[in-house]
């Protein structure tokens, strides 16, 4: 064969193979989109009954939060029992639809659709689907676990915190924290160090929804050697008010040796407004310390409301570090009439202190700023008391 001949059988049987994997890929396509319009068809009128529970979500108090749990009305009983009834093609198409509804309704609406899944056997599913090979799978078992609140899946999913797949360990994370067993504490905890380490943000939501139980685990967590354990076991102390953890929190915040667990530190004896916690707050304002805690401090005043910690806070208005001096002027203005007063003081200081210069008065720079947070800030609140004004 001539090297012409060759080329031309080589075109061809690449012209060929072109055709066929366009034809492939056409073809896989239009059975996709088959599938799903089947799928869509199917899953109709099993969307409706699911969107009619979820018109009965009346009651915000989950059911496990009431004393005595009002009997279902005959209608839900009869969504209920229609949606057990789906054959099984049917419900596998809306299945999808019912795990986005489930993570969403609360109160009544949210038992009857539980109670659903467990006469549909989804728990069931779901637990075979953990070690699924598919990632996908695997995050969709363990949500579905989490919004049924199956603590018999508790194990496994503290497994699923060390998955190879980062969206699967986030998944597992929060449905732990749906679910509230305190036996998932140090599970979560240690998921924050790591190679594979969930988010801070994510252990921390699922902590705060465990409960009063976790504090004393919290707690010990603050001696804990690694320092985003301490950091996130400070910061949730003070998202579930653990006042009893004040002086532990202050110990932190004086002694710690992470920058990022004192700020939390901080953070938390801001929220917990125990008025021993402004001595070492007060402290962690001293000059030497990190620009970041200082700022988060100023903060935390604030929020603790002493208005003896006002002088303070008026002597940080000048403060060459912006987030301090702004943390500061908002937080005179929590302090109430006191710390208003201060603002206003310190504003009105830049036009009675002039310091002589070289060819005429310039004001003290230290002044001036001071005076511009303060403005900022009083600005601020007269736009916020306009706001809550009623329109006339």
């Amino acid at each position: 064969m001539t090297l012409a001949g060759a080329a031309f059988v080589a075109l061809i049987v690449m012209l060929a193979a072109a055709f066929l994997l366009g034809a492939l890929i056409v073809g896989g396509r239009s059975v996709r989109r088959a599938r799903e319009a089947r799928r869509a068809r199917l899953a109709r009128p099993a969307r409706q009954l699911l969107l009619a529970i979820a018109a009965g979500d009346d009651d915000p108090a989950p059911a496990r939060d009431r004393a005595v749990r009002p009997p279902r009305s005959s209608h839900a009983a009869n969504l209920v029992d229609e949606l057990v009834r789906l054959p099984d093609e049917v419900w596998l198409a809306v299945e999808p639809n019912a795990i986005a509804l489930l993570g969403k309704v609360r109160g009544e609406a949210h038992a009857t659709l539980v109670d659903v899944f467990e006469r549909r056997g989804a728990a069931w599913r779901a637990r075979s689907r953990l070690k699924r090979r598919d990632p996908v799978v695997r995050a969709q078992a363990a949500e579905v676990l989490g919004n049924l609140g199956r603590r018999d899946a508790l194990l496994p999913l503290c497994d699923l915190l060390g998955d190879p797949d980062p969206d699967v360990r986030v998944v597992a994370a929060r449905s732990l924290g749906r679910i509230g067993d305190v036996g998932a504490t140090q599970p979560l905890l240690a998921a924050l160090a790591g190679r594979r380490a969930v988010p801070a943000q994510v252990v921390a939501t699922a902590l705060t929804r465990l409960g009063t139980g976790a504090q004393q685990a919290l707690l010990a967590a603050l001696d804990d050697p690694r320092a985003a354990v301490r950091a996130t076991a400070a910061e949730v102390l003070g998202l579930v008010g653990a006042v009893g953890a004040t002086v532990r929190v202050e110990s932190a915040l004086r002694a710690d040796p992470d920058l990022d667990v004192r700020i939390r530190a901080a953070r938390t004896l801001g929220r917990l407004g125990t008025r021993t916690a402004m001595v070492p707050l007060l402290d962690a304002l001293e000059p030497d310390r990190p620009g970041a805690l200082r700022a988060e401090a100023a903060k935390a005043l604030g929020e603790l409301g002493a208005v003896t910690s006002a002088q303070a806070l008026t002597v940080l208005l000048a403060d060459p570090d912006y987030a301090v001096a702004h943390n500061a002027a908002r937080s005179l203005l929590r302090l109430g009439s006191a710390g208003r007063a201060a603002l206003v003081a310190a504003e009105h200081r830049e036009h009675v202190r002039p310091r002589h210069a070289a060819g005429g008065f310039e004001p003290d720079p230290e002044v001036v700023l001071g005076a511009a947070h303060a403005r900022e800030a009083l600005a601020a609140a007269d736009l916020d008391d306009r706001r809550r004004q009623p329109a006339s």
